[in-house]
This record gives C-alpha cells, sequence and structure tokens, in this order.
C-alpha cells in the first residue's frame, strides 16, 4: 500500500486560485500530474488526455470552443457574420512557434506570427488563396480546421471554423 503525501500551498496561490477560478487542463510539453490519482501517464486524444490509471480525463489546453461566432440574422433568412464582431478575440503574439498547416493533406511548415481563439496569422505556403480550407497541427498533434481569410507577401491569416480555447495564463504574469 503506498501514501501520497502533498504540502499544503502557499495561502497567495490558493488566494490566486479563489480569484480566477482553478481550470485543470493537459497542457503539451509540460508535466502534467492526473488530479485523481497523482500519477503522469497519459493517453492524449484529440480534444482530452484521459489518465492511463485511474481513467480521469481532462480537456487538452487548446481545444474547441462549442461557442461559435456572434451572428446576426440577415434579410433574406440566411445567417450572416456582423462586420463590428469580426475581431472578437484578442491577439497574443506567437513569434517563434512553429507549426504545421495540412494543405489538401500534405503538410507544410507554418511560423506563427500571433494567435487568438479565433485565429492564427504567421508565414505560410504562398501557394494559399482565401477561402482555401485547411488543417492547424498543434504541437500535441490536435488538427483544427480553418479558412484561409487572406494571403499576402508570404504571410498567411486564418480562421479556425470553430474558436479554440487558448491557455492564457502566461500572459497574465
Amino acid at each position: 500500500m503506498s501514501v501520497l503525501v502533498f504540502e499544503r500551498a502557499a495561502p497567495s496561490f490558493a488566494a490566486g486560485l479563489a480569484q480566477r477560478g482553478h481550470h485543470i487542463v493537459y497542457r503539451t510539453n509540460e508535466s502534467n500530474h492526473c488530479p485523481g490519482c497523482g500519477r503522469s501517464h497519459w493517453y492524449i486524444g484529440r480534444i482530452s488526455a484521459e489518465c492511463g490509471f485511474c481513467g480521469t480525463a481532462v480537456p487538452l489546453a487548446e481545444t474547441y470552443a462549442q461557442e461559435g461566432a456572434a451572428r446576426a440574422p440577415s434579410t433574406n433568412g440566411k445567417i450572416k457574420v456582423s462586420a463590428a464582431n469580426q475581431r472578437k478575440h484578442e491577439r497574443m503574439p506567437a513569434k517563434g512557434r512553429k507549426l504545421q498547416l495540412l494543405v489538401d493533406g500534405s503538410p507544410t511548415n507554418f511560423a506563427l506570427q500571433n494567435i487568438s481563439e479565433g485565429g492564427v496569422a504567421g508565414k505560410g505556403p504562398k501557394k494559399l488563396v482565401p477561402g482555401a480550407k485547411v488543417h492547424v497541427r498543434f504541437e500535441g498533434g490536435v488538427l483544427v480546421p480553418a479558412v484561409v481569410k487572406w494571403a499576402e507577401d508570404g504571410m498567411v491569416g486564418l480562421a479556425f471554423i470553430d474558436p479554440i480555447i487558448l491557455d492564457r495564463s502566461a500572459q497574465a504574469n
């Protein structure tokens, strides 16, 4: 029989959690311990990670959000995106981060400039045209479908089909 011993967190840490809420997520390229059993053997899926010992599931830090973009009904019965809400999410700088784009199933290098919950911008293939559908492969292998919004001078702007959830905790420090 084994006994796990945990240290009590500092009061300032506990106060911070009470103010912002505690969100357990699996972060790629970090040591992740299961909130259920404390071990660190994981089965990684597309949107969640499952503990290999106790089966506790936690979401990946970069996964889909289930909310859609703000939409306004048009006069002809079709749904259109409101022009006032085109930039709904704040951008985060992401220089030095390399991802892959899957264009027609073929992987292509993509150097990020910035990222938000709604999309990414960066240096990508020059053959992309607005309206083209691609998939963005994040570091953990998560594939996110996107549409090319603009492309000029080797830079590309992509909008995710569905918004993702970003871990902005490092940005707050």
